[in-house]
């Protein structure tokens, strides 16, 4: 069934792209941004006033929403009159998303979008997905003029919605946040016994939208709820509210209190670990992680620590470095791709004896006018790949492990 959910929600999406192209292309040119227009009903056919949409521009890599292209102040913006009529100018021909405004803190929200003889179903809030996925994207090219659209919109179902701030009273925007939300039924206590109190729990990663809104969906049952908030260690929580089926608890607000001190003593705690260097029993040498810039940032790091980056000489050192170095982090070793008609050899100067090679196996040796290919722990696994300068992984890879005999 979620396999279904998934291909159609796909499919909206590439449909709408696809329509928008095609029409587009029959369109009048016209130098500048592109414009859209049409028309907001309600589930029962009737125009909906007042109404507040935004053109929001979206960055998609590889089939995921990276956030938005732009801040929410050049977002382009309308309200529907009063037959529901809506006219959006000056949007950027990129890759861009319809959405109410705010973004989750609006009264309605879409659930289709129709073009001519085409109707596009939005498949967002599937339980075990991103908030984002399913809701449709448009592209239209520059300077044309998508016309006639009909957005149909509802009442949301029954749902929690807020905003989560800083103490400063700023928006968390745009973020990750671990969001659980609790329920339990009211006792009813009668003169012999008890009845009620049971409930549960259900948890979730949303996305907090560009003002600080989160928005999460609940099924249809009459209970008390409570909404607890996560983000880098910091938690915040509501009280408890009770609501009956159909309703919604719109407007929470989340502050997560203490977070600048929070965040400070963790600096200092990374800090400090990362000046400690850990010994490995076994063969009695000491490690540590570094942040780096580069391979060649660990590399000048390392010396000036009188180290070097680590040599992996075994599966039981892999093994105790996989134990102590959990992260799910790329770490860089001391490895790099030789040149041709050269030995593989450790920054250490040891030659390579063991190798843990993830599925891309073991590189061939480079050209001499391919430079420097170093490699790294791979974050999940610990396996061993090479990241070139041409690899998207590049600019993730922030840490170094190194290694010294004399400790």
């Amino acid at each position: 069934m979620i396999r279904q959910d998934l291909c159609r929600s796909a499919f909206s999406m590439l449909v709408v792209v696809v329509l928008s192209f095609l029409i587009s292309w029959n369109a009048t040119a016209q130098k500048g941004m592109s414009s859209l227009s049409g028309r907001v009903m309600d589930a029962e056919g009737e125009p909906v006033a007042g109404l507040k949409l935004a053109i929001k521009p979206v960055e998609i890599s590889r089939g995921w929403e990276k956030g938005p292209r732009a801040p929410i102040s050049s977002w382009s913006r309308a309200v529907t009159d009063k037959n529901g009529l809506f006219s959006i100018t000056n949007i950027d021909p990129v890759s861009s998303r319809l959405v109410m405004f705010p973004e989750n803190g609006s009264d309605f929200e879409i659930i289709s979008l129709e073009f001519g003889d085409i109707t596009v179903y939005s498949a967002a809030f599937r339980g075990g997905f991103p908030t984002w996925f399913g809701k449709p994207t448009i592209e239209i090219k520059p300077g044309s003029h998508l016309d006639n659209v009909v957005v149909n919109v509802q009442k949301p179902r029954m749902r929690i919605s807020g905003r989560v701030l800083f103490p400063d009273g700023k928006p968390l925007t745009n973020m990750e946040i671990d969001l659980t939300v609790l329920r339990r039924r009211r006792s009813t206590k009668f003169i012999f016994f008890s009845t009620g109190g049971s409930g549960g729990s259900s948890r979730r990663f949303v996305k907090t939208d560009a003002e600080g809104y989160f928005v999460t969906y609940l099924l249809n049952k009459e209970s008390e709820y409570l909404v607890l908030v996560k983000y880098e260690g910091v938690s915040t929580k509501s009280r408890w509210f009770y609501l009956r089926q159909g309703q919604r608890k719109d407007n929470l607000i989340l502050r997560l209190r203490g977070f600048e001190e929070h965040r400070l003593n963790r600096s200092k705690r990374v800090k400090a670990r990362q000046a400690a260097w850990t010994v490995n029993p076994e063969n009695h040498h000491a490690y540590k992680i570094i942040e780096c810039d580069s391979w060649d940032d660990a590399q000048a790091k390392a010396q000036a620590e009188n180290a070097y980056l680590v040599s992996i000489n075994d599966e039981k050192e892999q093994k105790w470095l996989e134990s102590v170095y959990w992260q799910k982090t790329f770490f860089w070793i001391g490895l790099r791709v030789p040149e041709k008609g050269t030995a593989w050899q450790w920054h250490s100067g040891q030659p390579l004896v063991y190798a843990n090679w993830g599925p891309s196996g073991r590189p061939e040796n480079t050209s001499s006018v391919e430079g420097i290919v170093p490699i790294a722990l791979i974050f999940s696994t610990k396996k061993w790949m090479t990241i070139n300068s041409k690899s998207p992984l590049l600019p993730i890879v922030k840490h170094a492990i190194l290694e010294k005999e004399d400790y």
